[in-house]
């Protein structure tokens, strides 16, 4: 079970554009509204948080009207201006679950009259799903999402072991290549998936996609996919399920695997 925290009495969060443009109701004031808390570098005049801790463990910083997801990779969140994005496109990315009412909506325009590159904000009873730019004397500002400020927040963090599951399967993107070759190069018959393989990273009849520096010559790997590239109109690619055992000479086009690469022993 997930461990829920119990916030301060409010968070002002952004909402991207596209998460209500494409999919959800756009933010309104007096509704619930419900998402996943990310941090993200942000300006010094884009609603910034100040961040209260973070813990490296669990990729999650503590700032001052809650908790959120921090990806590591963007350095460390007390040496730049931090803002916190509610989303409802996480992508299994394990972040913290958060449920709130919505006390304050503003309309976010990218630019002012006094500085282009700044935004303005318009306060809202309901945003709009596609707004039309807004029109001043220096000119047309684009929209680009919602300012909110939550209350009555419920927030759930990741578990352990969803924090866990979700490093795994990075390491295991971090290793698959994508492989698109001739049938013959993955061997004389079509191999299953689970199957260990052998193929040469160095053979150029092979298209390799996310091969890692340093990575060359005859390598062995699990097979996560395994299938037959089948193109179609407009430079469409179909893939189709050829099954085990076929010789692959018997095949005709080119065929796709993900392959995880063995770990180094």
């Amino acid at each position: 079970m997930n461990m829920v925290i119990t916030p301060p009495p409010s968070l002002t969060v952004r909402i991207a554009l596209f998460e209500y443009g494409c999919c959800r109701t756009p933010p309104a004031v007096g509704e619930t509204v419900a998402g996943t808390l990310f941090a993200h570098p942000t300006t010094s005049d884009r609603s910034p948080v100040r961040v209260a801790s973070w813990d490296r463990d669990r990729d999650l910083i503590t700032v001052d009207g809650g908790i959120a997801r921090w990806e590591p990779t963007r350095g460390n969140p007390f040496d730049q201006p931090v803002g916190i994005w509610l989303s409802w496109h996480s992508d299994g990315v394990p972040g913290v679950e958060a449920t709130a009412t919505s006390t304050r909506v503003g309309q976010i325009y990218l630019g002012t009259t006094a500085d282009p590159a700044g935004e303005t904000v318009r306060p809202a009873e309901r945003v709009e799903r596609f707004p039309e730019p807004l029109i001043t004397p220096a000119g047309a500002f684009e929209p680009s999402g919602a300012l909110v400020t939550l209350t009555d927040l419920v927030l759930a963090e990741p578990t352990p072991q969803q924090i866990t599951d979700y490093r795994a399967e990075l390491e295991i993107a971090r290793r698959t290549l994508h492989i698109t070759a001739p049938p013959t190069y993955f061997g004389p018959t079509v191999a299953d998936r689970g199957d260990r393989i052998a193929v040469d990273l160095d053979n150029p009849a092979a298209q390799i996609r996310n091969r890692p520096p340093g990575i060359g010559g005859l390598v062995t790997g699990v097979i996560r996919q395994i299938d037959e590239a089948v193109p179609g109109p407009a430079g469409i690619i179909a893939y189709r399920r050829a099954p085990a055992g076929t010789p692959t000479s018997d095949i005709t086009n080119n065929m796709f695997v993900a392959l995880v690469l063995d770990e180094p022993s």
